[in-house]
């Protein structure tokens, strides 16, 4: 079915917002964190001239998008001092409310538009399944699944969720921390009382973690650099492992991964 018939909107009012990873951040993510208005509202350019935003998220599946919302579109209120960024007032619309999150809508996008009006997306946006509950950022399942971007670890944080707080504070081990854009690593561990939870807010609350080399990063990049970090564990043990024995599992680590050649460990 027409995903534009579903929602009851004549293809003349609407502007689409196939919205993906823009090489900051992943707006799946800033919808699961509740920022995916404030995110979209920032643009380069004059996109949202029509009344209605249908906006949509890429998922992993081929030609798959998870619908977020109809907005409103107020006009731009504001613009930097060069130029280069819009801000639109924007209202989330009750338009499809009950979808929001749980619409998964096929659509085939040619070239790199990320803004097709409604009568591109007429006819070829359609429903591909409807979930029974809103998409949500997933439970804790294991630790050998964990692989957290810059933006997940502060969600995770921020809204301390108990899957996963129980989970890393119940264990200590070994960490790595990877940059995507360069490749260089950090070997770290957690031990002691809180386990891997404590130790990985000190990068939540404060990027560096007290780390020497990472502090210098800091220092000269600031926040930025640390936008396409990604942190994930190599190893587990029990939590009331002592800390030298911790500390030389992952001195082992850091000889397997040259950590101390090539990336932050310069210990």
């Amino acid at each position: 079915m027409d995903v534009l018939k579903l929602l009851e909107l004549d293809p003349v009012d609407v502007k689409g917002h196939l919205a993906v990873w823009n090489g900051i951040e992943n707006p799946l993510e800033t919808f699961f964190d509740g920022r995916f208005e404030q995110w979209q509202q920032a643009q380069t350019k004059r996109n949202f001239g029509r009344n209605y935003i249908v906006s949509l998220i890429k998922l992993p599946g081929v030609c798959q998008w998870l619908f977020v919302g109809v907005y409103l579109s107020k006009g731009i209120s504001s613009s930097s001092s060069d130029g280069k960024c819009h801000y639109y007032d924007t209202e989330l619309t009750t338009i499809g409310e009950s979808l929001i999150g749980r619409l998964v809508v096929h659509f085939k996008r040619t070239g790199r538009n990320s803004y097709p009006t409604g009568e591109t997306l007429s006819g070829r946006a359609t429903i591909h399944s409807i979930l029974p509950e809103p998409m949500a950022f997933q439970d804790f399942s294991d630790f050998k699944h964990v692989c957290l971007s810059r933006s997940e670890l502060e969600m995770l944080y921020r809204h301390q969720y108990p899957s996963w707080k129980t989970a890393l504070s119940s264990v200590s081990g070994v960490y790595l921390i990877s940059d995507r854009l360069t490749g260089k690593q950090y070997v770290g561990s957690a031990y002691g009382s809180g386990g891997f939870w404590n130790r990985w807010s000190a990068y939540a609350n404060g990027h560096h973690g007290g780390n020497k080399l990472l502090r210098l990063l800091f220092n000269e990049a600031g926040e930025g650099g640390f936008s396409q970090f990604q942190y994930s564990i190599l190893e587990v043990c029990d939590i009331d492992l002592s800390k030298e024995s911790v500390i030389e599992i992952e001195n082992r680590w850091k000889r397997k991964l040259l950590s101390k050649e090539f990336g932050w460990n310069d210990n």
